[in-house]
């Protein structure tokens, strides 16, 4: 890995190093998660404790560190060359979610004359595209995106009204919503979900309702950034509006007239937002933006417990993306980078409206049953389409350039092959929202085609050049003809070379041509002889192609030729300016012709990822009556693709009048937590219109999907399991309805075993009889499955199935009807490899115990009960009567004593239980 390595240590003096030090210990203090880069034109330098962070993240080493100045204020630093900068940047951001400060040298490097030029942070980095260029965002899923939150608390009403605005410069997006929300944030933290913001920004305060919006952060992994309260004013924010939105033709241009303008507290937050990501510094942004409400409701609600619960994305920095690891790496066969981007956002929105789902189910059932369709799509055409978006953006924001213009140019010539392929489909879904959108867009795009075909030298291309075409331009075509001439005039000079050196042009001796030593004369080394002592020639080097040399009159016809040449391309320059200026103007059609294709391209990777699965998946059916849930034949779509696995399915089924509440019992490692997980990972799949892994899936349209599942601290929030837990479950219980699906596995843990069967107990009935909703109850509390007697035709028992053979335990992950007849937690312990001592001993004590409850629940379910209270009664008032007629202690006790031999007597088994 030597192109991971330090180039070298600064050139600096003693006397610049002092002058650095002083001027980097002189710069206003920063957070941790805030890093300072200096460029140095050839790398960069990074210092302080910013080359510990730094030296980590790119070498995993602090051995590369070199210390600069005077004792006692030496300063740490670490030089970066530019690849290893770019790797620390996307780390920084992408996965630290750390905040950049890019200082650029106002004189000579080696002074200590700088300026922030550049900075970025996880939710806004455009500036750093400069830059960077499309290489930052690349092999990211999601397009930047910055959350600003303001809380105003009513003060009769105590109640908080929440203020949200989104910028997701990509998109060129501003999207605001204002809504009440409870204490834990719970809607708030169904948008965070939905948006995926990378960064939040809040005004900075203490109040109770900021610690809990900060939690609510933690758990989505975005960062917090805090800004003086003086950022959330509205002042001037209307002028600003008026800058950036775009408005329709013949509409006013008032950004009054949008009604999102009349959420007041929304505002603030996105005056805010506005003025961090400096949108206004840039005048290409000017009249781009697109102001709109988010629709909360519009998607399915899920909170980041689901989406941890459900491995619906890869852990943050795992960049592996294995299909056996998450939901996103199994459907990820996109073959665009936009597709890649709009498949996480359909993970992270799945749509509730039936008409958007089936029309999404309409073309991926197409292509399921289509194979021909469905490989030209995949492996012809889109693999075939660059980031249009993002070229798209590079044309807005006038940073493109002739090779930018070509890829949109190959791009804009395949839609008539791609358009002939989807229109042999012959599907009326298929024509309305693909075929028909993007011929309309074709359309559109005839004159950008023609324009490269008149304007660019395509012949170039193919040698690799992206060159305006001579014929162009008059002034062009007169540089060209000059460079054509010193071209020939070389080549004479060849001739005349080879001539006099007795050697064959072209063949024994060569005419070659690089940015380096301009034109030059190579024979190989076998001929090198013929060179000696002629003093005509200047021998440039000998490598290992041979002897590179020169003469004078072919150095005259290189200077001629780069001046020409530098004269060329300024001119070109000018006319690749004009090229892009008008290329721009097709930007707002490109930006559409790239959602339709990133659509198309998800919905056919859907296809493809259910076509390749070991069974068959199917088309969820969903309907508007709640009355049943059933998925028949189930798998879990990760696990079943897992090398080694033969996956055992199994069915869900939810009745309203017979069961929408199961408790699951069973062995550990039986099957609970896969079912369930299966159960949550089908729902969310049927919503985001993709196939379910199962024989048949007919499910209600849901309006929530919530899970607990899993035991995880969460140390850096100061969090035990048994408090996440408890956290979870609060928000469950504020937002399940009988349309939501509820997956909670082992609740109760962490704390005395009747405490957390109390608690689990609680919350089971509170699902069943209030919130109504469909449920999947993992427990290992026996208890609970006398829940099913409590609430008959709402709540049932299920259990994963096993069995001992030869004191052996055999798990057949199998689910079937009832509840557990036994827990096997020791047979378990056996399958660990405990120590048998251990294993005996528990067996005992297990013996023990359960004599002991059994005799207590025994009594309790008997006609002694009523006896028994009666002997204990008596038994208390003759204690109180002991005590007032005893003056002494030990009396007393002794008395005591013979009431107790006397009680024990009575041959109660209530009383023995008790007493024992």
């Amino acid at each position: 890995m030597s192109s991971l390595q330090p180039i070298h240590a600064l050139s600096l003096d003693s006397v610049q190093q002092q002058a650095f030090v002083k001027y980097f210990n002189s710069l206003p203090e920063k957070p941790a998660t805030t890093v300072r880069i200096f460029d140095r034109n050839d790398y960069y330098s990074v210092h302080g404790a910013d080359a510990t962070t730094a030296a980590r993240e790119v070498f995993s080493s602090i051995s590369n560190i070199k210390r600069m100045g005077l004792e006692p204020n030496k300063l740490d630093y670490l030089v970066l060359s530019k690849g290893n900068f770019e790797i620390l940047i996307k780390k920084l951001l992408l996965v630290r979610r750390y905040r950049v400060e890019i200082y650029v040298a106002e004189g000579s490097v080696k002074g200590s004359d700088w300026s922030l030029k550049y900075k970025g942070s996880p939710g806004y980095f455009s500036q750093l595209e400069e830059i960077l260029g499309e290489g930052l965002g690349a092999s990211d899923e999601n397009t930047p995106c910055l959350i600003a939150v303001n809380i105003k608390t009513d003060a009769v009403t105590k109640g908080r009204l929440l203020g949200v605005a989104c910028v997701t410069a990509g998109d060129y997006q501003l999207s605001v919503t204002e809504f009440t929300d409870d204490d834990l944030l719970t809607e708030l933290e169904t948008i965070t979900v939905q948006m995926a913001p990378s960064e939040c920004l809040v005004p900075t305060s203490d109040h109770d309702d900021y610690k809990a919006l900060k939690k609510v952060m933690e758990r989505t992994n975005v960062t917090v950034t805090k800004l003086k309260k003086s950022e959330f004013s509205t002042e001037g924010l209307i002028q600003d509006l008026n800058r950036l939105l775009k408005f329709k033709e013949n509409q006013q241009q008032d950004a009054n007239a949008f009604p999102e303008t009349r959420k007041e507290v929304a505002m603030t937050s996105l005056a805010a937002a506005i003025k961090y990501a400096a949108l206004l510094n840039d005048s290409t942004n000017f009249g781009r933006f697109r102001l709109s409400t988010i629709q909360a409701d519009c998607f399915l609600h899920l909170d980041s417990a689901a989406l941890s619960a459900l491995n619906v994305f890869p852990e943050l920095g795992d960049s592996s993306h294995a299909p056996g690891r998450s939901l996103y790496g199994l459907f990820d066969r996109c073959r665009t980078q936009q597709g890649k981007r709009l498949l996480a956002q359909w993970l992270r929105q799945p749509l509730r409206d039936i008409n958007l789902i089936n029309e999404r189910l309409d073309v991926v059932e197409l292509l399921m049953n289509n194979s021909q369709l469905r490989l030209q799509l995949h492996e012809d055409h889109l693999r075939r389409i660059p980031d249009l978006q993002a070229l798209a953006r590079r044309l807005t924001r006038k940073k493109a350039n002739l090779h930018d213009c070509y890829r949109i140019y190959q791009a804009i010539k395949r839609m008539p092959s791609l358009l002939q392929c989807l229109a042999e489909a012959e599907n009326a879904t298929v024509h309305s929202s693909l075929t028909e959108p993007i011929s309309e867009l074709n359309e559109d795009l005839g004159k950008y085609q023609q324009m490269i075909e008149t304007t660019m030298d395509l012949d170039a291309v193919e040698r690799g050049d992206y060159l305006v075409k001579p014929s162009f331009d008059e002034q062009l075509q007169n540089l060209s003809e000059q460079l054509e001439q010193l071209q020939t005039s070389a080549e004479k000079e060849l001739s005349k070379a080879a001539r006099d050196l007795g050697l064959d042009a072209g063949k024994t001796v060569k005419l070659e041509n690089n940015p380096q030593n301009g034109f030059y004369f190579r024979v190989t080394m076998k001929e090198e002889q013929s060179l000696r002592g002629n003093k005509k020639y200047t021998i440039i080097d000998a490598v290992k192609g041979g002897v590179r040399f020169k003469t004078s009159a072919l150095d005259d016809i290189t200077d001629e030729y780069t001046s020409t040449k530098a004269t060329y391309e300024k001119e070109q320059d000018k006319v690749v300016a004009e090229i892009v200026g008008i290329a721009a103007g097709y930007s707002e059609c490109l930006f559409c012709l790239s959602h339709i294709l990133s659509r198309l391209d998800v919905l056919v990777s859907f296809a493809v990822a259910a076509s390749s699965a070991p069974a068959p998946y199917c088309r969820p059916h969903i309907t508007d009556s709640l009355d049943e849930f059933v998925l028949k034949e189930l798998r879990h779509p990760c696990l079943e693709i897992q090398e080694g696995i033969s996956f055992i399915p199994n069915d869900v089924e939810f009745k309203r009048g017979s069961g929408v509440l199961h408790v699951v019992t069973g062995a550990n490692m039986g099957g609970k937590s896969t079912w369930m997980r299966s159960c949550g990972a089908a729902a969310l799949l049927a919503h985001a219109g993709a196939p379910v892994p199962a024989a048949a899936a007919t499910l209600p349209r849901l309006r929530a999907l919530a899970a607990r599942i899993g035991a995880a601290d969460a140390e850096g929030q100061g969090h035990s399991t048994f408090m996440r837990e408890m956290i979870d479950t609060a928000a469950i219980l504020r937002t399940a309805t009988p349309d939501s699906l509820v997956l909670i596995d082992e609740l109760g843990r962490g704390t005395s075993t009747y405490e957390g069967c109390g608690i689990a107990w609680a919350i089971a009935e509170e699902l069943a009889t209030k919130s109504k909703c469909f449920c999947l109850f993992a427990t290992h509390y026996q208890e609970l499955t006398r829940l099913a007697s409590v609430h008959p035709g709402v709540v049932v028992n299920s259990h994963a199935e096993a069995s001992v053979v030869n004191g052996q335990l055999l798990l057949l992950h199998r689910i079937a009807p009832g509840p557990a007849l036994h827990s096997l937690g020791l047979h378990v312990a056996k399958l660990a490899d405990l120590p048998d001592s251990i294993i005996e001993y528990a067996e005992a004590k297990q013996a023990q115990l359960e004599i002991n409850l059994f005799d207590v629940e025994t009594a309790v379910e008997s006609q002694e009960t009523t006896e028994g209270n009666k002997l204990i009664v008596e038994f208390l008032r003759k204690c109180k009567q002991i005590q007032q007629d005893n003056a002494s202690d030990e009396d007393m006790m002794k008395e005591i004593s013979k009431l107790k031999q006397d009680l024990l007597q009575s041959n109660n088994k209530y009383v023995k239980a008790l007493m024992a």
